[in-house]
């Protein structure tokens, strides 16, 4: 009898991993993330606890909306047991492998939302850590010391960083590795072209203090410069979030309550006898607002998909980014568009009751 290897935890996490989620490279994106924040390579623990985490929030979901899933579809199912099974079965495994990826991909955004606030804190702090640097300089002091005289303990990211150029510096490695190390770690074209041109000067052996006193004034016009787009992006964006958040959902129970209106309209001549439409008096047909309110639906989470991706890239972000709050931005306008029907139809159904 041939024995059966036993599968470790940390390898069922290497084999549910996914390469690629649509185009997107998650698996390598995710090992370089998790590293450039955490300092070391992710545990395969992670995304098998990841896993079992998602399977029993989908088991939970499905046990709560099976009632409401199965009488929407009843229509479509037999009535023999084989039917019901491949029902339970389809519809199970799709919510289960939607919930992992939703799951998984909601981590790698908290992982990568990390990444981002710590870039986004060096890139502010840069220009003043620079003017210090520039001071320390002038003087006297070698670069490894001015680099950690240089940097505050309020400016905790570029603290971190700093205090690891050092490390490295006194486990062996020169200062131009170090700091070339420090470059490649992040994506900002700024902080590359930077430390990019603080390496030049390195390798040049020359005097660094005048060279980075003009990166400073650089630094300082192009974050001014950054600011400034940044405010005009931010009220586009802004009108483009209320208009899918909050227009979109207003027209769409407009539309409802426009249709009911004119069912009611046509009810209530059929019943005084009077055939204005030319036979059209007989009312709409009951289905009719229902598809209505399902196409509503699809669209609002449709509109909210798009306007994320447009005002993400208005701010300058990447694609995946507006995934981050997608699903708060669908549940208010879902909230929304339902308020707004309730109250429009409770006015005008009081109208022609």
């Amino acid at each position: 009898m041939v024995a059966l290897k036993k599968i470790s935890k940390e390898e069922f996490g290497k084999l549910i991993i996914p390469e690629k989620i649509f185009k997107f490279d998650f698996k390598k994106q995710f090992y370089n993330t998790y590293e450039k924040v955490y300092f070391d390579n992710a545990n395969p623990l992670i995304i098998a606890n990841i896993f079992i985490f998602s399977q029993l929030l989908s088991l939970i979901v499905y046990l709560l909306a099976y009632e409401t899933l199965y009488i929407n579809f009843a229509n479509f199912i037999d009535a023999n047991a084989f039917s019901k099974f491949i029902f339970i079965f389809g519809s199970y495994t799709l919510l289960s492998f939607f919930s992992y990826y939703v799951v998984l991909f909601g981590y790698f955004l908290r992982i990568d939302g990390k990444y981002r606030k710590a870039e986004a804190e060096i890139e502010k702090d840069l220009p003043e850590f620079i003017d210090a640097l520039v001071s320390n300089l002038k003087g006297g002091l070698s670069l490894e010391k001015a680099l950690l005289k240089s940097v505050r303990k309020d400016q905790k990211a570029l603290l971190k960083e700093v205090t690891l150029i050092n490390e490295k510096i006194f486990m062996g490695k020169t200062s131009l590795q170090a700091i070339q190390e420090f470059r490649l770690r992040y994506d900002s074209e700024i902080l590359g072209r930077t430390i990019f041109l603080i390496e030049e000067g390195i390798r040049g052996g020359g005097d660094l203090a005048s060279p980075l006193a003009r990166i400073s004034d650089n630094l300082k016009k192009i974050y001014n410069l950054n600011e400034e787009i940044k405010g005009n992006a931010s009220g586009f964006s802004v009108v483009i979030q209320a208009i899918s958040i909050v227009i979109a959902p207003l027209l769409f129970a407009l539309a409802i309550t426009l249709l009911t209106f004119i069912g009611n309209l046509l009810t209530l001549l059929q019943d005084s006898g009077t055939d204005v439409f030319g036979g059209l008096s007989g009312g709409l047909s009951p289905e009719y607002p229902t598809y209505l309110i399902i196409f509503s639906y699809a669209m609002i989470c449709l509109i909210t998909f798009f306007s994320s991706l447009i005002t993400s890239q208005l701010k300058g972000q990447r694609a995946f980014v507006a995934m981050k709050y997608l699903p708060i931005y669908i549940g208010i306008s879902l909230v929304l568009y339902n308020v707004f029907k309730t109250v429009l139809l409770g006015f005008f159904g009081n109208i022609i009751g």
